[in-house]
């Protein structure tokens, strides 16, 4: 599904039924004796359909919520798509874990009410709703019928609407890392219900914590033996590099850069790129080879599994790519990354795990994409990108990887 549509989707059906909800969950809250007070979460739910990173940057949460109740069945709501990053966290049971197919729109809406009835008979305690202020998330959180049910509420901000389906309202904040953000939602469980922005504590750095996944040697000489086919042995150094996939052009270094660099690194007879990625929504990979006419550069966009592809961070020298979901797949592993931000920001963005260099102008018009847009930027043309300059990234690498 395009994502123009399912903003559109998302306002004017999820508008009205948010405030539908919120009229008869409020005339039931007057029939409500227990006051949402749970002994015991025996069952736990996280609804985050869209974004892989975001995903992998609230397995601090899910691991805290673990770790406090151990023997709670935790479960998680998302796309169908972001199935396999929990294959790879082994952080949850593959049969709790609930997916939604994105499009066409009616299978969206039969898997989300055959979704929904799943988690009615679950009989949740405690839901999450991860999502920064969709309407479709909230709806579904509160369809599980979870007696406590925490998310972020907008407050004083304006517009943002999502009715008053929440239980706990955690007021977002723009300025901090997004996975400290998914661990304020933790703060509040306690409490009986949350109606105003404060919180008691701060969250501390060391709460955002990542795993680092161990790559298979069996499946290391695999790719390895893969590569050689494209003249890639021993004495090579590989690099990774992503020039985007089209679907959010806004956010992506200009290709022509790209193809700056990638000669730059190709200097070195050792050197050879691999084009690594999940998705190609333009002809953008194609224009980026083709430029470089060169038999060390390598076209695997969309030709590895997801176990590949961690494989391939495993064996690169560096990742070079735009802020996107691959980064942040790529920070389960100890590659180098090398990240460009301009739209976002890398204060709400950056890769957990370390190891990350990034490239960030620090125009005063970014970032523009934010949760209080539904990141939807009327820009036209990203000079905050475009005023990253080639120099400055060939000068990085060649202090570091080169």
């Amino acid at each position: 599904m395009k994502i123009e549509l399912m903003r559109h989707i998302d306002y004017f059906v999820g508008r009205p039924l948010c405030f539908l909800l919120s009229i008869a969950n409020f005339f039931l809250g007057l029939f409500d004796f227990n006051k949402k007070r749970v002994p015991a979460y025996k069952k736990i739910l996280f609804v985050k359909l869209s974004e892989m990173g975001s995903i992998i940057l609230a397995h601090p949460l899910i691991s805290r919520a673990a770790a406090d109740y151990p023997e709670a069945k935790i479960f998680f709501l998302t796309f169908q798509k972001n199935k396999y990053i929990f294959d790879l966290l082994k952080s949850l049971p593959q049969e709790n874990i609930l997916t939604i197919r994105e499009s066409p729109f009616p299978l969206f809406i039969l898997d989300s009410l055959k979704a929904v009835a799943r988690l009615r008979r679950e009989k949740i305690d405690l839901a999450f709703d991860l999502e920064l202020f969709s309407r479709c998330t909230a709806i579904l959180t509160y369809l599980s019928a979870a007696k406590k049910r925490v998310g972020f509420f907008r407050y004083d901000f304006e517009g943002l609407y999502r009715g008053g389906l929440l239980t706990h309202k955690v007021q977002y904040n723009p300025l901090i890392h997004t996975a400290k953000s998914f661990m304020s939602l933790w703060e509040v469980i306690n409490a009986p219900c949350k109606k105003s922005p404060e919180l008691s504590k701060k969250i501390e750095e060391s709460r955002l914590q990542i795993p680092k996944v161990e790559v298979d040697d069996k499946a290391r000489q695999r790719m390895k033996e893969r590569l050689r086919g494209f003249g890639i042995d021993d004495n090579s150094k590989v690099f990774l590099i992503n020039p985007g996939e089209g679907r959010l052009p806004l956010r992506e270094w200009p290709l022509e850069n790209y193809i700056k660099v990638a000669n730059r690194i190709l200097q070195d007879e050792k050197n050879f790129l691999v084009v690594a990625g999940m998705e190609d929504y333009s002809n953008k990979k194609d224009l980026f080879i083709s430029s470089l006419s060169s038999k060390r550069c390598v076209d695997l966009v969309n030709k590895t599994t997801l176990e590949e592809l961690l494989v391939l961070f495993d064996i690169a020298r560096a990742l070079i790519a735009n802020d996107c979901g691959l980064a942040h797949l790529a920070s389960l592993t100890g590659v180098k990354k090398f990240i460009f931000f301009g739209p976002e920001s890398p204060q709400l963005y950056l890769p957990l795990g370390g190891n990350s260099c990034v490239f960030y102008s620090h125009m005063p018009c970014s970032p523009c994409f934010s949760a209080l847009n539904h990141r939807k930027s009327s820009c036209r043309d990203n000079k905050c990108l475009k005023a990253i300059s080639c120099e400055e990234v060939i000068y990085t690498l060649e202090e570091s990887v080169l």
